[in-house]
């Protein structure tokens, strides 16, 4: 165990958008039930997914110190290098979770987050247009999480007032996501070989963008339960969906496959449909119970991927983390 906290990979973020990513879901099943457990369990998940962070970002520190040709082979890898926009999607989910409780200490960690994460989105992007050796091959699902990460920045955004900076966000996450999806697709359907076991998980990740984006775009169009939802509304909702159907397809493939550390992949994705759900469920009331669902569904994964992680963790296995 102490490997890995010593240097983990920049991949185990992810274990933070998920986490945090319960916690929300968890919120929005608390005001939909007005249940005080329920509140309780999101502080929970919030204080570990806060928990989590502040001892992943230490031993990326220590890395960075002691080991800097670890993060620079991370950074230069085509496909990891694309987790450097977990930390700052992470730090932004962490000011959303914390507002209900502080909006001071929201609003240090949103400001953080996302001058983090315009930073790293500049840095990615570039890496992608200058690279000499980026191959169609080397696209994959993961690169959804700097590019489209942008339209989680309005979450916690629009609640403390950074109106047109959340569109700015939300606006290049939306384009890179058309642009992204297709590129990927392209990779997925028509260039070989396919994607290694380790990377197969990656493609639940095609759920969160329309997911976030209906959550986001809730937030910024100030859309009240008395109103009718709007037509894009309806069509981020309707893409959610579909993917959520094509992923229940892949079920038999994914339960054969290996633990890796992109195996949380799946986590973010289903929290991220939970709360769209139950945001939806405000405007169509019949969609509270595939909240429902969706909320067991995701607390059972998280739970049970975070629990397969400190197993593997123990044990020291020097193959999940790749």
């Amino acid at each position: 165990m102490r490997t890995f906290l010593a240097a983990p990979p920049v991949s185990a973020f992810a274990m933070v958008m998920g986490l945090s990513g319960l916690s929300l879901s968890w919120t929005k099943f608390a005001h939909a039930t007005q249940l005080t457990y329920a509140q309780n369990l999101s502080q929970v998940f919030g204080l570990l997914a806060a928990t989590v962070f502040l001892v992943l970002i230490l031993g990326l520190l220590r890395k960075l110190f002691q080991a800097p040709e670890k993060l620079v082979e991370e950074w230069n890898h085509p496909v990891k290098s694309a987790f450097f926009g977990a930390i700052s999607v992470g730090i932004c989910l962490l000011a959303a979770v914390a507002y209900p409780y502080s909006e001071q200490v929201a609003q240090i960690v949103w400001v953080v987050g996302a001058t983090f994460h315009l930073f790293a989105m500049l840095a990615v992007l570039n890496a992608w247009v200058h690279r000499e050796n980026l191959q169609a091959a080397h696209a994959c699902p993961v690169w959804f999480i700097p590019a489209v990460g942008n339209v989680v920045v309005p979450l916690a955004g629009v609640k403390l007032g950074y109106i047109e900076v959340s569109w700015m966000f939300y606006s290049v996450g939306l384009i890179f996501w058309i642009v992204l999806l297709s590129l990927v697709m392209y990779r997925l359907m028509f260039v070989q070989p396919p994607l290694p076991d380790r990377l197969k998980p990656t493609i639940a990740i095609f759920l969160a963008p329309p997911t976030v984006a209906f959550s986001s775009w809730i937030a910024l169009t100030g859309l009240t339960p008395g109103q009718a939802l709007d037509p894009f509304g309806h069509i981020l909702m309707g893409i959610a969906f579909f993917f959520t159907f094509f992923l229940i397809t892949q079920f038999g493939r994914f339960a054969k496959l290996p633990f890796f550390m992109s195996w949380w992949a799946y986590s973010f994705p289903s929290a991220a449909l939970t709360v769209a759900t139950f945001n939806y469920a405000l405007f169509v009331p019949a969609a509270i119970y595939i909240a429902y669902v969706s909320l067991c569904f995701t607390t059972i994964l998280i739970l049970g991927l975070f629990v397969r992680t400190l197993m593997a963790i123990h044990v020291k296995d020097p193959h999940w983390v790749d």
